[in-house]
């Protein structure tokens, strides 16, 4: 019973550990294209929410969007841009994981309404941001449709990732 508890233990921070690297790393190593690391980290988001406890959650809202600043990747030369976004891409990312968590609608529904959620935090932030002066209007296209193309794609295969793994 004891050695079936650790080999369970051990699997869940495999786990959590591989996915916190991954999206810590793929920001930080890989420059573009941006849309494939979108799908990718939001694919890691939607996997957190469902195996991950939210301690081990925190790490998967807030890292990516730190190694795209340590490594300039998001935006290019509008990088430094990406500061004043940080508080609302968490903020969305942890709106997208709680919804997946507690919403007791079907897995595409939840999926559709949490990354809708999410693209209205960082929408809206963006249009406030533009009108004020602050970012550029590239900002709008990349908080706006960028974002919900890459939740739903990265949704879509963390569906058929845990799918797979759930039948096994």
């Amino acid at each position: 019973m004891y050695i079936q508890a650790k080999a369970f233990a051990l699997e869940k921070v495999d786990t959590s550990l591989l996915l916190m690297s991954v999206a810590f790393f793929i920001p930080l190593i890989f420059a573009s294209p941006q849309w494939i690391i979108g799908i990718v980290i939001n694919m890691l988001l939607f996997i957190a929410a469902d195996k991950l406890n939210v301690k081990k959650q925190v790490p998967i809202i807030i890292l990516p969007s730190i190694a795209a600043l340590l490594h300039g990747t998001l935006f290019g030369a509008f990088s430094l841009f990406l500061v004043y976004f940080m508080p609302f891409i968490w903020l969305g990312n942890g709106i997208l994981i709680r919804i997946m968590v507690y919403s007791k609608l079907p897995y595409l529904y939840r999926m559709a309404l949490a990354s809708v959620s999410k693209v209205l935090v960082l929408f809206c932030t963006a249009y406030i941001f533009v009108s004020l002066g602050i970012v550029p209007k590239i900002f709008l296209t990349a908080m706006g449709l960028m974002q919900l193309i890459t939740a739903l794609v990265g949704g879509f295969l963390a569906f058929i990732i845990l799918n797979k793994k759930n039948a096994e």
